[in-house]
């Protein structure tokens, strides 16, 4: 079954025009998911019960009983605005804060690293205002989980 799996997923990598504009993206557990560009053209493995991804010279691992599917969608992030939610407003304070308006003391926030690193969030709470500090981080490219309901993509240059 792996086999299969793995060779339709060559199959769907082999055309470049299609796959700039989809991501590969992989549902877990508890809830998050997490994606990577067809463009940057992962690699997906099984090995000793993990499900492996390598893009470029990142590579990835997960537990495969914490995984419960992977699929492709369309990249939204051409079209997204930077609003979540009705609810939800995120702004950029300066080059390393950014700011969620609106914000209730249930919602939960997770940074990962391109490579699938999970960073401890740098949160203040001022009142309906979250701040998420990224000046300990290094540049590079991090996505910001809300709810496990919206997934942004940052740049920190």
């Amino acid at each position: 079954m792996k086999k299969i799996v793995l060779l339709l997923f060559c199959l769907c990598m082999s055309s470049i025009v299609w796959a700039k504009d989809y991501l590969l993206v992989i549902d877990f557990t508890d809830g998050t998911d997490i994606s990577f560009a067809l463009a940057k053209k992962p690699v997906l493995s099984f090995a000793d019960q993990r499900l492996c991804i390598s893009v470029e010279d990142q590579k990835s691992e997960f537990e495969l009983p914490d995984v419960v599917n992977f699929h492709f969608m369309e990249d939204p992030s051409a079209i997204r605005s930077p609003r979540v939610d009705e609810d939800f407003i995120i702004s950029w304070q300066d080059e390393d804060l950014i700011v969620i308006s609106n914000a209730t003391p249930d919602t939960r926030i997770r940074l990962y690293g391109i490579d699938g690193t999970m960073y401890p969030s740098r949160v203040h709470i001022h009142g309906d205002r979250m701040e998420i500090s990224l000046a300990a981080l290094p540049k590079g490219i991090y996505l910001l989980n809300i709810n496990n309901q919206r997934t942004l993509k940052i740049n920190r240059k």
